[in-house]
Formats: C-alpha cells, sequence, structure tokens
C-alpha cells in the first residue's frame, strides 16, 4: 500500500463500512435491505477472496490448519487491495467480514488511514436474537447449533472507537444502535505489535517454502547419494543417472519424503519396507513395527531430500 496520503475533495464523504459477526447472523440480508441501492457503493465479500485463496493455494473442501490461515492471510490482503482501489476511484465501500479480533480490524484500518485523509469508517455488528438467529441458520441449512455458533460468537472482540473508527453500531434484528464504548487505547499498540510479528512470521515462512521449492528443483540436476534399501547398494550420481541404471527412486518415480520402494535396477521391490506396509490390512508405518534397518530406511525416506545430501 502507499503511504502517500490521498487528499482529493471527492473523497470527503467516502465512506467505507465493515459489516461484522459470527456465521448465519444476517449480514448478507443486512446489507441487501441497507446498502444494495445505492449505484456508487461496491459491495465485497470475504467469502469470495476466501474462496480463491483456496482454489489457487490447490485446495478443495479440505484444508489443513496451517494451510488455512495463510489462505485466509492471503485473502484478506487480496480484500484490502480491491478496497484501497474501490475507495480511490470515489466508490464507497460495503464490505461483509467476520474481523471477531481487533487486530485485524485495525490492520484494514491503519492501511486505509495511511492511504486517505477524509473518509468515514464505520462497523456494523450482527447481534441478532436466538429466535432470528435460528430463522437464519435453517435458511442457511447450516449443521451447526445455535449454542456452538454462540459459543465462536464469543470469540468477538467488540468494536472499540480507539482502533479507529467513526462510527460503531449494533444490530439487534435489525434495530440499528450507536454504541460508542469507552475508549481502549491500550489495545491497539498491542495489536499492532501482534500483527507486525505475525507478518514477520509469514515472511519467513514463504522464504523458507521458497527454499525447499529451489531444493526440489535442484534435485532434478544435482547429483545425490542413492540408497537400495534391499541390497545395501550406494551410489552418487544424478537423478537421470540413476533412472538409466534403472534405479526406482524419486524424483524419476515416486516423491520425495514420502513412502516408496528405494531399490537399484538389481533389486526387486518385494524386499521393500513399501511392500510390507501395502501387504498390511491397514497400510501405515508403525515404527514400533519395524526392523533397526527398515527404521533406519524409514528415517531416511521421511527426512528426503536432506537425507541425501
Amino acid at each position: 500500500m502507499t503511504d502517500q496520503l490521498i487528499n482529493n475533495d471527492a473523497l470527503a464523504k467516502t465512506t467505507i463500512t465493515f459489516i461484522i459477526g459470527a456465521p448465519a447472523t444476517g449480514k448478507t440480508t443486512f446489507i441487501n435491505n441497507h446498502f444494495s441501492d445505492s449505484g456508487n457503493t461496491v459491495i465485497l465479500n470475504i467469502y469470495d477472496y476466501q474462496q480463491a485463496a483456496y482454489k489457487e493455494a490447490g485446495f478443495g473442501k479440505q484444508v489443513s490448519l496451517g494451510h488455512e490461515f495463510k489462505c485466509l492471510y492471503k485473502a484478506n490482503e487480496n480484500l484490502l487491495v480491491d478496497i484501497i482501489k474501490a475507495l480511490q476511484e470515489g466508490k464507497n465501500v460495503v464490505v461483509e467480514q467476520t474481523l471477531y479480533k481487533a487486530k485485524r480490524r485495525i490492520a484494514y484500518i491503519d492501511a486505509i488511514r495511511n492511504s486517505f485523509e477524509n473518509i468515514a469508517i464505520e462497523v456494523y455488528v450482527m447481534c441478532p436474537s436466538d429466535s432470528v438467529w435460528e430463522t437464519y441458520i435453517i435458511e442457511r441449512k447450516l449443521i451447526d447449533s445455535i449454542q456452538r455458533l454462540k459459543a465462536n460468537a464469543k470469540e468477538i472482540e467488540f468494536p472499540n472507537p480507539s482502533e479507529g473508527f467513526d462510527s460503531i453500531y449494533e444490530v439487534v434484528d435489525d434495530v440499528i444502535k450507536l454504541r460508542m464504548d469507552e475508549p481502549k487505547p491500550e489495545i491497539v499498540d498491542s495489536a499492532r505489535k501482534e500483527l507486525s510479528e505475525e507478518s514477520q512470521q509469514m515472511k519467513q515462512e514463504e522464504e523458507k517454502a521458497k527454499e525447499r521449492l529451489d531444493l526440489l528443483e535442484s534435485m532434478n540436476s544435482r547429483p545425490f547419494w542413492h540408497y537400495c534399501e534391499v541390497c545395501g547398494a550406494k551410489v552418487f550420481c544424478t537423478a537421470q543417472d540413476a533412472f538409466n541404471a534403472g534405479w526406482d527412486y524419486p524424483p524419476q518415480l515416486g516423491t520425495f519424503g514420502f513412502l516408496g520402494p528405494r531399490t537399484c535396477g538389481e533389486c526387486d521391490i518385494t524386499g521393500t519396507l513399501y511392500w510390507k506396509v501395502q501387504q498390511q490390512a491397514l497400510p501405515i508405518v508403525v515404527e514400533s513395527m519395524l526392523t533397526e534397518e527398515e527404521l533406519k530406511t524409514w528415517k531416511r525416506i521421511k527426512n528426503e531430500p536432506e537425507s541425501l545430501l
């Protein structure tokens, strides 16, 4: 984001509105009822950005916790880019989000405040009654009970004026009430510190992932040790040389770090750990059931390709 402030009279009345709350609390309905008629308003939904981030990362319905955080982080970055772009065009922006934590909201607000001088930032927090919430849950055909969703909603840190909002509203069954709690300036410094640490951690993880990809790519051309787990042969050569000699070895055959046969061109895979595991009723590696040599092989495979260098 640019640090240069955009000071334009056309932006004096531009507004960024966040509609936040737990799942099925009526965010979309509220937006349709109150903001959909304006031709100068752009409506953005974090859900669309999350799905795009999952797809870009190659995930479907199942995402591990670590990868999910990275995808959500990316989705928030992309959403913020589009918010800034729309505001630069002089449009009002309405964002459907969850934003449970103050630091997530502060990340958005800091970026917006650093880019614009004259802009209003407001937030509406959806707090439906149980009966209305139940109706939304049924309409959405969610399997979660209202008790579980309410438990999740307790994690929401209600927005505070110190975060940088001009107006904070609480919405109970479409009744809108201005709610400006006592300022808590201490939450801002703490949030910014956490965001800085989080950003640094993400940067380090990205650098580590790139180094890993570079290493894997290098295994296609660099020589490395090839171990035959059957006869014990050990050869230092390139992947292509090993393949030409009949070795059953990644990256030409199989994948580094995953169980598969590791044999020279003279040995059969029936003597490998991979073959043994495949004969079990449940084809998984149980280390306590391995021989000393099998355990050695398994540890080497798990630590590939570093263990081959």
